[in-house]
């Protein structure tokens, strides 16, 4: 999982152990990839990467904040300057529009989301704006959608072919259902394919 973190600064140390000698030092705002929740003498560790490759761990009670793919529900949602509804608003989302939420800001009392557009935009968003959470992809997820999308595929294929043989269709009357159906099916498994290479890469970029 991507996190950012949230305390001003934290040590990562080589072994899950105050006791050791921290490796470096992360501070408010920087990356890091989170893995497993480690527990040593009543404390909690959790191990970390960074993007820089320096592996190892820090202590539990750290706040970090869990990077998220989200989308927007509504329309429109105004991306603000800065963390505050009176700064001047870099961009309106349309409603299905993908960006990453990076953070979270309180000022007096309103929340915002700190987010990144894909083309590179950094701003705030209100937390109470309507959004949700797009699932990440893995290669696991991406290969049930090539199955799912081979199958409706084939089975497109198989109710034409039948409809062949009892007479009821034809090379040039294929029905609307069919055509739908192969469409889907293809569309499915080539959105599934494009998300395992995606995948993929993105797994090879964490070792």
């Amino acid at each position: 999982m991507r996190a950012i973190l949230s305390d001003e600064s934290m040590p990562i140390y080589p072994e899950p152990t105050g006791d050791s000698i921290s490796i470096t030092t992360l501070h408010k705002g920087d990356e890091l990839e989170v893995g497993k929740v480690l527990r040593k003498k009543k404390d909690t560790w959790v191990e970390v990467s960074t993007p820089a490759g320096v592996k190892g761990y820090i202590h539990g009670d750290t706040k970090i904040f869990a990077i998220r793919r989200v989308e927007a529900v509504a329309n429109p949602l105004e991306v603000y300057e800065a963390p505050d509804e009176s700064s001047p608003v870099l961009t309106t989302l349309p409603k299905k529009t993908a960006f990453t939420v990076r953070g979270f800001e309180k000022v007096e009392d309103k929340e915002f989301f700190h987010v990144l557009t894909d083309d590179g935009m950094e701003g705030y968003v209100r937390t109470t704006a309507k959004m949700r959470v797009v699932p990440e992809a893995t290669p696991g997820s991406a290969r049930k959608m090539m199955i799912m999308g081979g199958l409706f595929a084939a089975a497109a294929i198989v109710i034409y072919l039948l409809g062949l043989r009892s007479g009821t269709a034809s090379a040039g009357n294929t029905s609307i259902f069919t055509i739908a159906l192969l469409l889907l099916g293809l569309f499915q498994f080539g959105q599934g394919y494009l998300q395992y290479r995606q995948a993929k890469k993105d797994e090879q970029a964490k070792k």
